[in-house]
């Protein structure tokens, strides 16, 4: 007969929980935290990030930001958030497998398609996907 739904390592499962609890609730919540939010209703179709490096009059969004983070709107009211360091390295690697696009408002930009996949997958080994 089954005494309760926690296992063994529990006080170690939960104790984890709540560090990786305290370090979203620091990154949500500390002011000078500045985050980069993209709206991309194309992905659920696409299964990729759009990722702006450029735009007519010169380098933008990657190649330029300031901020900490950077936030996809994937659905509605769905988000990923990631460290920009994270999609910097993402977006290197889409651009040096030439996954090179043109998208944004009237295909003004120049960006890279990310696969959720490798997000998802955390490696940037091209061998691992």
């Amino acid at each position: 007969m089954t005494k309760g739904l926690s296992g063994a390592g529990f006080d170690i499962d939960l104790s984890e929980g709540k560090a990786r609890e305290s370090s979203l609730a620091s990154i949500l919540c500390e002011r000078s935290t500045k985050v980069e939010v993209k709206s991309d209703k194309k992905c659920r179709h696409t299964g990729n990030l759009f990722i702006e490096f450029e735009q007519p009059s010169g380098p933008s969004g990657i190649a330029t930001t300031e901020a900490g983070w950077w936030a996809f709107e994937f659905l509605d009211d769905c988000w990923l958030a990631l460290p920009t360091q994270r999609v910097k390295e993402l977006a290197r690697r889409a651009y040096r497998e030439g996954r090179i696009r043109q998208g944004g408002d009237y295909n003004n930009y120049r960006g890279v398609l990310v696969p959720i996949a490798w997000v998802l997958n955390g490696s940037l080994d091209p061998e691992k996907g």
